[in-house]
């Protein structure tokens, strides 16, 4: 018992001398240490300083690129005028080019409008007809006649010593007679109207309508069509058909 109270005794010195040991090298090691954490905040902060004149640098050299690039923009000469663009091709050639496709639809138009026209014509000749106006100039025969009668009466007396009384009447008529004629002349004026115009050309139609289709869509592909089916020229040529079977159905053309 007395030799491990003698250990305890032993290990609680040892224990002590290493505390002590410890606090020795801490006081000793303290002002190091601080020197070491002084040394390394100012390394820090000379970093820090350093970043900030690198950033400034950088924004220097930035301005003076830009102010040399103002510089060489205006002290260069301007740069030479483009060259003359070249002439413009005629418009007749352009207009060629671009209705040449639409030749078969401008024909159809054109003969309608030819149909049309022949209808306007016919129109307008009746509506001339039933307008024309006739003049007449109706003749007046007027007879004005006057007559004026005077009437002298004349009396004479004669005396004689025989008692014989002798009355004699003397009586004078004048009768003037005057006549007045008015002729009036009748004139008719008829106009003749215009003579009808000729009747348009004979349009052959083939009764199949189906078959007048797909002839329409052939034509609008050799006119220069790619492809009617996926492109806006599809709906021009079904709206072409559409009014060309319409026109010739109300017309009487299709049977």
């Amino acid at each position: 018992m007395l030799l491990l109270l003698l250990l305890l005794l032993l290990l609680l010195l040892l224990l002590l001398l290493l505390l002590l040991l410890l606090l020795l090298l801490l006081l000793l090691l303290l002002p190091l240490l601080l020197l070491l954490l002084l040394r390394l905040l100012l390394l820090l902060l000379l970093l820090l300083l350093l970043l900030l004149l690198l950033r400034l640098l950088l924004l220097l050299l930035v301005l003076l690129l830009l102010v040399l690039l103002l510089l060489v923009l205006l002290l260069l000469p301007p740069p030479p005028p483009p060259s003359p663009p070249p002439p413009p091709p005629p418009t007749s050639t352009i207009l060629l080019l671009l209705l040449l496709p639409h030749y078969y639809y401008f024909y159809h138009y054109y003969y309608y409008g030819y149909y049309y026209y022949h209808y306007y014509y016919d129109d307008y000749y009746y509506c001339y007809y039933y307008v024309t106006t006739t003049t007449t100039t109706t003749t007046t025969t007027t007879t004005t006649t006057t007559t004026t009668t005077t009437t002298t009466t004349t009396t004479t007396t004669t005396t004689t010593t025989t008692t014989i009384t002798t009355t004699t009447t003397t009586t004078t008529t004048t009768t003037t007679t005057t006549t007045t004629t008015t002729t009036t002349t009748t004139t008719t004026t008829t106009t003749t109207p215009p003579p009808p115009p000729p009747p348009p050309p004979p349009f052959t139609v083939t009764k199949n309508v189906f078959t007048q289709w797909l002839l329409l869509q052939l034509i609008a592909h050799i006119g220069g069509h790619a492809c009617f089916t996926n492109s806006p020229c599809f709906y021009g040529i079904l709206t072409t058909t559409v009014h060309v079977y319409l026109r010739h159905i109300f017309l009487g053309h299709l049977s």
